[in-house]
């Protein structure tokens, strides 16, 4: 099977320090979204950078469409242009002395593909899809942020490149704009069977767009699987963390079945969790787990515990709840407008297929 991105062992070390990439590898097949999804500083922005030519890698190898485009070992390096790429940057970059249409239709005059007497329609069926077709002879100064970002991604899209590459394209715009946008952009790529590599810091970003998503941490690739199993299945405490399972019990592993473990949280009792690791009996382990995933006023069937409400805050749609479990703190979230638990003693459950068990290694996942 063909792939419109493959890499393989990808490295870049500038000067000094660690390496920006450290040994990434991933396929994309054609039509997939790929988000990679870190902090700043992660190496995320720098592989997208190496797969456009923008940063010369130290290693590795990188191919588009079954065309390798990067192998220092060989020697080999394409140049950006030659790469059948397409890329929509943080800034609009669009040329400020010219209409929507000739912005879009730019990338047509120096390329053979797309040219000649079919570019008019070209950037018609292009601006048509992103929204843009009543603003075509505006100028691009006039339009709105948003609209401004249309005509970059509509400028990447017109002559249909192999891969389209997007670096935080909605990071410059207001939240709901940003919102708006962000499902619009995985229909128009959907629409037009884009292969994309998507690069944010923003969870709901990648979940959204990304048929897979890419979790790194320093220069490396922690994990890399669909939405769902990025949320449901952490592979470890970073990725747990950075997706938002702020909340972290402190025990020891009791037993282990499978990729089941039961770990012992001391004065709360013990507590079932599923586990990507190789925890066995007698290892320090912590317990990840998200605010949302816990149940409060109901006792299940398993991990049912008995806790206490020492703080209550009502947001509106939604209700935080500080709960004590025995020596240690959980955060828990309740949706809905009213805010139904008063502080006290209070029954709740932490469902084992939302509690994830790792090796406590001492760092804080930060």
């Amino acid at each position: 099977m063909s792939t419109a991105l493959q890499i393989k062992d990808l490295v870049k070390q500038f000067a000094t320090g660690k390496p920006a990439v450290d040994g990434v590898s991933f396929d994309v097949p054609p039509g997939e979204i790929v988000v990679l999804l870190g902090p700043s500083g992660c190496g995320k922005t720098t592989t997208l950078r190496c797969v456009a030519g923008l940063e010369h890698p130290t290693g590795g190898r990188i191919s588009i469409a079954d065309r390798v485009v990067s192998e220092p070992a060989k020697g080999i390096l394409v140049s950006p242009r030659e790469r059948d790429i397409g890329m929509v940057f943080q800034s609009y970059a669009v040329w400020p002395h010219m209409t929507v249409r000739q912005n879009v239709a730019y990338p047509l005059k120096h390329r053979r593909a797309g040219g000649g007497g079919d570019a008019k329609s070209k950037v018609d069926e292009t601006l048509a899809l992103v929204g843009l077709d009543a603003y075509a002879e505006r100028p691009v100064t006039a339009l709105s942020g948003g609209q401004m970002q249309r005509v970059a991604l509509a400028r990447s899209l017109v002559y249909r490149p192999h891969l389209l590459l997007l670096d935080e394209p909605l990071s410059n715009l207001d939240a709901k704009l940003r919102i708006r946008l962000r499902d619009e952009l995985r229909r128009i790529l959907k629409q037009t069977g884009m292969t994309g590599l998507y690069v944010t810091h923003d969870q709901s970003e990648a979940v959204v767009l990304g048929d897979r998503i890419g979790v790194m941490r320093n220069g490396k690739l922690l994990q890399m699987a669909p939405p769902g199993e990025i949320y449901n299945r952490p592979a470890d405490p970073f990725v747990a963390n950075f997706t938002g399972a702020a909340n972290v019990l402190h025990g020891k592993v009791l037993a282990r079945n499978g990729d089941r473990v039961t770990i012992d949280l001391g004065a709360a009792g013990r507590i079932d969790a599923w586990t990507p690791q190789p925890l066995a009996p007698g290892d320090k382990a912590r317990v990840a787990l998200r605010a949302e995933n816990i149940r409060l006023g109901e006792s299940g069937p398993a991990n049912a515990f008995s806790g206490r409400i020492v703080e209550r805050r009502y947001q509106g749609m939604q209700t935080l709840y500080d709960v004590v479990l025995g020596d240690q703190k959980l955060e828990v979230l309740e949706l809905g407008t009213a805010a139904r638990h008063a502080p006290g003693e209070i029954a709740l459950t932490l469902p084992p297929d939302s509690c994830w068990a790792y090796l406590e290694d001492g760092s804080d996942h930060d």
